[in-house]
């Protein structure tokens, strides 16, 4: 019993890592497409060729936030040892 529910909170947590990796790297191409360029390039040109506006001091710490949890959601979803079929 115990063996069934751990699979079930597995597989459902699972399924709301991959969720929530997918809309990550959503928000991270709307930011790459906006800029037309990587957060490792903007983050280099922000502040030389990229005015350190307030908008672009925002779009700075959501991108690299975004990036951060993109990293921590794959590293958990590796430790769950879950594989989705699209994946």
């Amino acid at each position: 019993m115990l063996d069934d529910v751990d699979e079930a909170l597995t597989l459902v947590l699972g399924e709301y890592i991959v969720q929530r990796i997918s809309e990550c790297r959503a928000d991270v191409k709307k930011f790459e497409e906006k800029y037309g360029m990587s957060f490792e390039e903007y983050e280099e040109r922000l502040g030389v060729d990229i005015d350190l506006s307030h908008e672009h001091e925002m779009d700075y710490a959501l991108w690299g936030a975004l990036l951060d949890e993109l990293e921590e959601l794959e590293r958990r979803l590796g430790q769950l040892k879950w594989k989705s079929e699209n994946s």
